[in-house]
């Protein structure tokens, strides 16, 4: 009787493990994509340095609001993460592009429920000769 009462114990015991582990897991629901460069609890501003390649990253978020701002290759390989602070209420990122290579890069800056997203291709002109014939008309 003593054994049949551990062996019963050990398996609500295990079950229990068991099905708190399938309970603990979060359900993960995808962020909405925000419009127009604004969220309902942050807005972003984004621009090119003239001459220059880098780019200015300008929020406007509400305080107790933490936000993530990520920089992705194409493959999906974050190179780039930040987190701004709840505390802050604006904020300001240069992102300098100038040793990175050639290709499609992608900038997401997220909170807990949306996101926004921007595409960022970058390209290196190369210099090349062209022939040019000069014709005049009378």
């Amino acid at each position: 009787m003593k054994n049949v009462m551990k062996t019963v114990a050990a398996a609500a015991f295990g079950l229990f493990l068991v099905g708190s582990n399938v309970i603990a897991d979060p359900i993960v629901e995808p962020k909405a994509e925000c419009k127009n460069n604004t969220c309902e609890k942050f807005r972003v501003g984004m621009y090119r340095v003239r001459d220059t390649m880098s780019m200015n990253v300008l929020m406007e978020k509400q305080k107790g609001e933490r936000v993530e701002i990520r920089l992705l290759d194409s493959n999906k390989k974050v190179l780039h993460e930040e987190i701004v602070p709840k505390y802050l209420t604006k904020f300001g990122r240069k992102l300098n592009f100038d040793e990175i290579k050639d290709g499609d890069y992608t900038l997401e800056i997220s909170d807990a429920s949306e996101k926004i997203v921007k595409h960022i291709h970058l390209e290196t002109n190369s210099v090349r000769e062209t022939s040019r014939t000069l014709v005049g008309m009378n």
